[in-house]
């Protein structure tokens, strides 16, 4: 039985995730030009990235910590919503996969990034192979794993839960379309790392797609605050959707002017 600690300790781990991911891309777009920084020569990104390390290192930290709370959230929400389908696994299994590609991709700025930096500052290599460890770092562990299957993944457990969501009469059920619905968007935008020249025009709207997401999660956050029991049906007030698109449109509208 799923008490009242389940849902507001689930609500906490959401909000926790919400937090450090604005705060991160905040400080990351400030500091480092993310995230257009991902798609510019090894040696530009690598130039600001020793400006500014500091400041880098704990935003990645942050957004490495979110990785590992998607966990956690893949697990409280099967944990909340399980009916012994085939659905709620692959919705779980789908939301652990997602974390665990994330965090590979993030990581690689917290250690790898530095030792190279580092080692770039003693002259123990030559900037020619540092450039091109780098580069292979940031095609592989981050446009391959962190972008395309960490996206991927948390499109297929959003599509899933969506679903999950849709099916359970104590969930409110504009809040299950708007995780599906935001599941097919990064879903379609993971692609965007594998075919980046016919894909681009995912790149330029990715913070919209990406917006989306995060503010399913706070609203989503909210609601389990306010959930009592199983059966009961929690509604989403008129006020936090409001709220939600203000946030939305705050994140989204700058990337665009």
């Amino acid at each position: 039985m799923t008490t009242k600690t389940d849902y507001k300790t689930t609500a906490l781990v959401f909000l926790g995730f919400f937090l450090l991911i604005i705060v991160g891309n905040l400080m990351l777009a400030s500091s480092f030009d993310f995230p257009d920084i991902l798609r510019k020569s090894p040696d530009e990104r690598f130039t600001l990235f020793q400006a500014n390390q500091g400041t880098i290192v704990l935003a990645y930290y942050m957004m490495s910590v979110t990785s590992i709370l998607q966990v956690y959230m893949a697990v409280a929400v099967y944990q909340i919503t399980k009916k012994g389908r085939m659905l709620d696994l692959f919705a779980v299994t789908s939301g652990l996969l997602s974390g665990v590609f994330q965090m590979l991709g993030f990581f690689r700025w917290v250690i790898l990034i530095p030792m190279l930096s580092n080692a770039y500052n003693a002259k123990e290599i030559n900037s020619e192979t540092i450039f091109f460890l780098e580069k292979f770092a940031n095609t592989y562990m981050g446009m391959t794993v962190g972008e395309h299957l960490g996206t991927l993944f948390t499109g297929l457990w959003l599509i899933a839960l969506g679903v999950v969501l849709i099916q359970n009469n104590a969930f409110d059920k504009k809040l299950a379309w708007l995780g599906l619905i935001s599941g097919v968007a990064l879903f379609i935008q993971s692609y965007e790392s594998v075919n980046a020249s016919a894909l681009s025009f995912l790149g330029d709207i990715s913070i919209a797609l990406w917006a989306l997401y995060v503010v399913w999660a706070l609203i989503m956050s909210f609601m389990l605050f306010q959930k009592k029991d199983e059966t009961s049906l929690q509604t989403v007030h008129w006020g936090m959707w409001l709220f939600g698109a203000v946030l939305y449109l705050a994140n989204v509208v700058p990337s665009f002017l």
